[in-house]
């Protein structure tokens, strides 16, 4: 046990947060109060240095003494001491408990069992300190119950009911606790693909950031699925405008997500912030795996006066809508209100304290405010073809749900923006893109007409990937990318770049765009793409590898949330009957990283379908399903969408699970929310 060397002499001033108290005071007072004592109305938060509030000499006792502030508290780790600190809000007070832990990240307030659990970086477990809204003074506090020492590097702590999930970034692994009364018992260790820092939970679901980038991931009804293997996340998207998030929180009341961005972690005095994304779950749910959420469709307070360089954690309340923020940087606890528009604006609570590592805000009326998980998820199928540019459109297991004529007679290259209900396709028979809006009303059959369209700027399209507001178009015509933005009533030429291989399937990965190498084997790579080339010219790709065993690929799809990579083999062009095939790379991201420009990923890192019996034989297009782990194949050769379910386990002659008629089948998107 640590001695008691703190003093409790520390009083905050008043808080800018707008909070007022009020005292009341008349003649019929029940309270019993020493007639010769001057009372003193107190705010009702009794936990640490109070203001409190001076009824004055002349004022007879508070018969109904002050009205009750409201209980409003933060509690902070540390990771250079352990220490816990409290701070009441609208008591405008603070208490620090020194406790055995030499260094503590993620912590939980239960106030109903009136304990405080935060995990041990030092001891490598969780740690229950019990009875803490009774002490109201510094002090020693010591550890009344914990875990087995099985913590590797914990990061973060939530909470859904008894179950105590901790991020742990020593190996990339979730910790799942259960809690029995005064027992953690370890129930499961998931093992994670990415780099993990914050989580918390919406209802069933577990939201975890991806460290070292913008991302966010979700498990799906996560204690379900909880084991001791690999979890992969249900999806995994982008959060435009940060550069490297670490915490996170969400409001089921607001239903408000709160994320910080640490900027670059070699930048700790003044290039943080944090993001609020209100409406989140039908903004969330409406992304498919691997889109953007894009900037405009979120707040972000970030600048100078923040006083944010590295915010390694948030909380929020959705009584007041106060962002508050633990920034490890400047060694501060900052809280932010009246955020509607976002920007540099200074904080409204600024308190030092050094070392400050997470942070978790509890009320009586944000408790255990997770709100709900997601539902109505759907998995649809949005093919092309070039006999009539009609738009087919099919479910997970490939039974056809409509067909909508479009204002082409020939398209390739298609993608459903869910936020607008709209289908954006690259006509090539009208050289441009098309925008359909409403597109989930229409009814089979119907004749879409176009909300509007680009200008016929195209030579030959052939596919087309999507990065929040930015459209690329892939044309063979030429060999260039045309990039283009819309906002919902045009599409806008941004700029067009030359490439020198012949172009064919794009797809993006995160900032990355991915382009086959057409006529032959190999994969191109752009880093941050779109970030890199603002302006007309020719570009070259960062790398350029080969895929061993393909003979000439066409089509390209990769999953965020699995990190896999299909990619089709057309075989000889002349042979567009029984030659073709798709390779399936599991681990796609350490694969493409260990290869060298020039370099190959060998045939034994990959698995191969091809055969007779696969009804391929000339694949234009690939998409994959991360949910049933299927590869949906729009065949040009012999007219086909064919579907090839547990692709991740196959390999070789396997024959198609669905197999659904269409002539001239030319691409394909699959959206998956």
């Amino acid at each position: 046990m640590k001695k008691n060397s703190l003093k409790w002499t520390l009083k905050i001033g008043a808080l800018a947060l707008g909070f007022a108290f009020l005292a009341s005071c008349d003649d019929d007072d029940n309270a019993i109060v020493d007639e010769m004592e001057t009372p003193t109305c107190t705010d009702g938060i009794m936990n640490g240095d109070e203001t409190g509030v001076d009824c004055g000499g002349t004022c007879t006792p508070c018969e109904e003494g002050m009205e009750l502030g409201r209980r409003a508290e933060l509690y902070v780790t540390n990771n250079s001491n352990g220490h816990i600190t409290k701070y009441s809000v609208t008591g405008d007070s603070l208490v620090t408990f020194a406790t055995a832990t030499e260094a503590a990240e993620g912590i939980y307030y239960d106030k109903e069992e009136d304990i405080v659990v935060q995990a041990s970086r030092s001891s490598l477990q969780l740690e229950a300190h019990k009875g803490i809204s009774m002490l109201m003074e510094d002090t020693d506090i010591a550890v009344d119950f914990a875990s087995a020492a099985d913590l590797e590097s914990p990061r973060e702590l939530a909470v859904s009911g008894s179950t105590y999930v901790v991020a742990d970034n020593g190996s990339n692994k979730f910790f799942v606790y259960s809690k029995d009364g005064d027992s953690f018992t370890l129930t499961s260790t998931v093992n994670v693909p990415f780099p993990v820092w914050g989580i918390t939970f919406k209802g069933k679901d577990l939201y975890a950031v991806v460290d070292t980038t913008g991302d966010l991931a979700v498990y799906y009804d996560f204690e379900a699925n909880a084991g001791d293997d690999f979890l992969y996340p249900s999806k995994r998207i982008t959060i435009e405008g940060i550069v490297r998030t670490h915490g996170l929180t969400y409001s089921g009341a607001d239903d408000v997500m709160v994320m910080t961005d640490i900027g670059d972690a070699a930048n700790t005095a003044d290039d943080g912030g944090f993001h609020v994304i209100s409406d989140f779950s039908s903004k969330f749910d409406a992304l498919s795996d691997g889109e953007v959420l894009p900037l405009s469709q979120q707040v972000r307070v970030a600048g100078s006066s923040t006083l944010m360089g590295n915010p390694i954690d948030v909380a929020y309340d959705s009584e007041t809508d106060a962002v508050y923020v633990s920034e490890v940087g400047n060694g501060k606890v900052l809280g932010f209100t009246s955020i509607d528009q976002g920007g540099d604006m200074a904080p409204s609570f600024n308190k030092d304290l050094a070392a400050a590592s997470s942070i978790y805000f509890s009320s009586d009326e944000t408790d255990g405010d997770t709100g709900t998980e997601s539902v109505g998820l759907r998995t649809e199928l949005y093919t092309t073809n070039n006999a009539n540019g009609d738009i087919n459109v099919y479910d997970a297991m490939g039974g056809l749900i409509k067909t909508i004529t479009s204002e082409s007679s020939a398209t390739e290259g298609i993608y459903y923006a869910a936020m607008n209900d709209a289908v954006i396709q690259a006509s090539r028979s009208n050289l441009m893109l098309e925008y359909y809006d409403g597109f989930n009303g229409l009814a089979d059959g119907s004749m879409a007409t176009a909300a509007f369209a680009g200008n016929a700027d195209l030579v030959s399209p052939r596919e087309i990937a999507v990065s929040g507001d930015k459209v690329v178009v892939s044309d063979n015509g030429e060999n260039k990318f045309y990039v283009y933005s819309y906002n919902g009533s045009s599409f806008d030429l941004v700029n067009t770049l030359s490439i020198d291989f012949n172009l064919w399937g794009i797809t993006f990965k995160g900032d990355d765009l991915l382009a086959v190498v057409d006529t032959t084997s190999d994969l191109a790579i752009f880093n941050d793409f779109l970030q890199t080339n603002q302006t007309d010219g020719v570009i070259a790709p960062d790398k350029q590898i080969t895929i061993d065993g393909i003979v000439r690929t066409h089509g390209i799809d990769y999953s965020e949330a699995d990190d896999v990579l299909v990619m089709t083999d057309i075989g000889d062009a002349a042979d567009a009957n029984t030659d073709g095939g798709f390779h399936v790379i599991v681990g796609f991201e350490a694969k493409l990283d260990a290869a060298e420009d020039g370099g190959s990923i060998a045939m034994g890192d990959q698995a191969r379908i091809a055969g007779p019996s696969t009804l391929m034989g000339n694949p234009i297009d690939i998409a994959y399903d991360n949910k049933t782990k299927t590869v949906f194949i729009a065949e040009v050769g012999n007219g086909k969408i064919l579907g090839f379910t547990n692709v991740l386990n196959a390999s070789g002659d396997v024959a198609p699970s669905i197999n659904n008629d269409l002539m001239s089948a030319s691409s394909m998107y699959l959206y998956n929310n």
